[in-house]
């Protein structure tokens, strides 16, 4: 088995590191890497050469930035080679879904990804009113003032950010600014959080009728209290604008100079984080549901990078071992109402040290 990783950032580092263990793996980037037992290959995955280059492998895991998520996967189906995917792009993958002989597993991380696997088994067997999906990693350690640092690619942070968050809304599809909604918690161990709306639901909004009949469903980023506010303000003065500027003598976007200057102060270190996820449904007759999912850095990796990397290495261990012979888009939420499927990326994940909890 021959499975090409693109894209080696802290997330597809993880990923080729793990599936490296039992598989031939290869990862391309655009920067030299050095990753044990792990070949990898300096390479603009936008080229001709490099689709030629696909021709060789079995299987392909798509880490690459949301902007360039949609392409990779329009070429990957041209090519016939399956994906687990976990680009944040902002296209619907599910214009995609025409006849073809791969398999594609979109939005298969933490959250979208284990968030939409569980709410699928959560519907198949319960009739549900309400949903709300909460999640974030976080620096133990505050540092002040952003109090955060950034688990995987900046540019994929700030689309979070300023991408138009679609939630449901009493049966309707409503489009509301991210950062809105925002709510205090507190959280035992933890302590104080907020929590706003983003546009995690993604394929949860039309892939399946059962979910599409839930009035209410919201998927919003955790973060300590403050930090929605400091982001808005950066907003309100055009720091994330296409405008193009001058720096350094070179022309780039006002956002590309404010993804710069956020990533030198997120970038995450050997520092202790967590990763740290709520989801809440309230069945129609009053029933409460909740799952806990929490995880910490571990073995070097981070907390975001392990939820997230491990979930998509658990969807590629069922594509390897032909659990899912489904041919196009398979999402995680349809997957996680077949429960040999569901029962498996849990089992994988709980092996793995992450901490699942069902209420």
């Amino acid at each position: 088995m021959k499975i090409a990783v693109l894209g080696g950032g802290m997330v597809g580092s993880l990923i080729a590191t793990e599936l490296s263990k039992n598989y031939e793996v290869t990862v391309f980037d655009n920067h030299e890497l050095d990753l044990r037992n792990v070949n990898t290959i300096v390479k603009d995955v936008t080229t001709t050469d490099f689709k030629k280059e696909l021709l060789k492998y079995n299987l392909s895991v798509n880490c690459l930035p949301g902007f360039m998520g949609f392409q990779m996967l329009e070429t990957l189906i041209e090519l016939q080679l399956s994906c687990v995917d976990i680009s944040f792009m902002p296209e619907d993958c599910l214009t995609l879904n025409k006849k073809m002989n791969c398999t594609i597993i979109p939005d298969a991380g933490v959250a979208p990804g284990l968030s939409n696997l569980i709410v699928g088994n959560i519907i198949s067997k319960n009739k549900i009113k309400e949903i709300e999906i909460m999640v974030g990693g976080l620096p133990k350690e505050k540092n002040p003032p952003w109090n955060y640092r950034a688990p995987f690619s900046p540019i994929d942070v700030i689309e979070e950010y300023t991408r138009p968050a679609r939630a449901r809304i009493n049966g309707e599809i409503v489009t509301k600014k991210a950062l809105s909604d925002i709510r205090k918690f507190e959280v035992e161990d933890i302590g104080e959080l907020e929590a706003f709306l983003t546009d995690g639901l993604r394929t949860l909004l039309n892939s399946d009728e059962k979910i599409a009949n839930i009035p209410n469903l919201g998927e919003y980023t955790i973060r300590y209290p403050g930090h929605a506010d400091l982001i808005k303000k950066l907003i309100k003065e055009g720091a994330f604008t296409n405008e193009i500027i001058e720096h350094n003598n070179n022309k780039i976007t006002m956002k590309e100079k404010t993804c710069a200057d956020l990533f030198s102060q997120w970038k995450l270190e050997d520092e202790d984080e967590f990763t740290f996820m709520i989801i809440l449904a309230k069945t129609k007759d009053g029933k409460e549901i909740s799952y806990t999912i929490y995880d910490e850095r571990k073995n070097g990796w981070s907390s975001m990078s392990r939820t997230t990397g491990l979930t998509a290495c658990a969807f590629a261990e069922l594509l390897i071992n032909n659990r899912i012979d489904k041919k196009g888009i398979q999402c995680p939420e349809v997957l996680g109402q077949n429960e040999e499927i569901y029962t498996f990326v849990l089992n994988y994940l709980t092996r793995k040290g992450i901490v699942i909890n069902e209420n």
